[in-house]
């Protein structure tokens, strides 16, 4: 699989400091520190060698040497000589999403979970003050799906689709995710005899039930956030090049349509969503570089806020 441009910035960042505290140390090492080739580590250094302070001039620029003997001395690291720390306001988010993220039933290490939280809290200070989050709604509902995944039983509920359909399931869990702050349980249905997801504010009259017969056994396998995905409905949008780097991520699809015409630079792309909402505020995080082209619904009420605040403005 190709390597996401974040992961590489990130090892980027991380490499420089971690060098300076092993003066002379092989390249082989280092790379198995890192897991990736020695290959991939020269790009790397080849890379940082190129990089500096406005000016670029040769007393600007990070001066790494590693081409004569397989060793690593880092001559001069610029602004890069101590590990990236998170400012207060990333540790506040990051705080608040790992409390989110105890809360979501079947979460495996939550204790591992509850000691960062604390040091998280510790870091930031006790002026601090942090929401607890709480799914007061969800807190039987929860419960029980944890109990199911724990003790690997079924559950039965009645169901209200997006559609405002009601169906009764009967279903055996396979892991809980959160979308765009809503929680779906993927569980493997036994009335459509396939894997499907389940909002939880949708899920009423749930109890538990005995585990399912007749269903597959590599089901732990085959789900994942984005194999949760597949199952989702698609926009297809058009993007200029400045967000290009979209299309790296691993749950984006670029596509070929010949009746839509793209300008130099511009690309097609499919983008799974779970929530209308999410694909609004994703589409306009994008700063007028990407144009949802389907479905035409969203497209139509993206273009309804765009006029609204237009009109606000002019008043």
């Amino acid at each position: 699989m190709t390597e996401q441009t974040t992961d590489r910035i990130a090892r980027l960042l991380a490499l420089v400091p971690w060098l300076i505290s092993r003066p002379g140390i092989t390249l082989t090492d280092t790379a198995g520190h890192f897991g990736i080739t020695v290959e991939s580590l020269t790009k790397d250094l080849w890379q940082l060698v190129l990089c500096g302070l406005p000016g670029y001039g040769p007393d600007q620029l990070i001066d790494i040497d590693f081409w004569d003997d397989d060793r690593i001395w880092v001559q001069d690291p610029q602004t890069l000589a101590k590990p990236m720390r998170i400012n207060a306001e990333e540790a506040v988010a990051l705080a608040i999403a790992l409390r989110r993220m105890n809360q979501i039933p079947g979460v495996s290490d939550k204790d591992s979970i509850s000691r960062l939280i604390a040091k998280l809290d510790a870091v930031i200070g006790t002026n601090a003050q942090i929401l607890e989050i709480s799914e007061s709604d969800h807190g039987h509902n929860g419960a029980l799906v944890e109990q199911a995944l724990k003790d690997e039983l079924g559950l039965e509920f009645d169901y209200a689709s997006a559609q405002d359909d009601q169906s009764h399931r009967v279903v055996m869990p396979i892991r809980v995710f959160s979308v765009d702050d809503y929680l779906y349980l993927a569980a493997w249905c036994e009335q459509a005899e396939a894997i499907r997801s389940f909002r939880f504010d949708r899920i009423s009259e749930l109890s538990l039930h005995a585990p399912l017969e007749n269903i597959p056994g590599n089901l732990t396998e085959e789900v994942t956030g984005l194999a949760d995905l597949t199952l989702a409905p698609t926009a297809l949008i058009r993007i200029d090049s400045e967000i290009s780097w979209v299309t790296e991520e691993v749950w984006v699809n670029t596509v070929n349509n010949p009746h839509v015409v793209l300008e130099e630079g511009q690309s097609l792309i499919r983008v799974p969503y779970l929530s209308k909402d999410w694909l609004i505020r994703w589409v306009f995080s994008m700063a007028g570089a990407a144009v949802v082209l389907e479905p035409v619904e969203i497209a139509g009420q993206i273009r309804e806020i765009v006029e609204e605040s237009l009109v606000r403005l002019q008043h």
